[in-house]
């Protein structure tokens, strides 16, 4: 095997090893089996409880960078 050989099959471990550890780090994101929950199919729904003054309000931490609710926050396979 060439030297450029070894680089490339180490390179690809990495690389495979650095997906596999952030497949396995990720937190689940299950709502929770209430029926407002299980009925909300937009984003209107989700933020007529969850946006700002209303009564469960999202924390200033949470990140808003997909371009719906379901995109990340699922509901639990029974």
């Amino acid at each position: 095997m060439k030297t450029r050989d070894i680089h490339f099959l180490i390179m690809m471990a990495v690389v495979i090893g650095f997906l596999v550890i952030l497949s396995m780090t990720g937190r689940q994101r299950f709502l929770t089996q209430t029926p407002p929950h299980l009925s909300a199919a937009s984003d209107a729904e989700c933020f007529s409880c969850h946006g700002d003054g209303k009564q469960f309000p999202m924390t200033k931490e949470h990140p808003l960078r997909k371009k719906n609710c379901r995109q990340c926050h699922r509901l639990k396979k029974s």
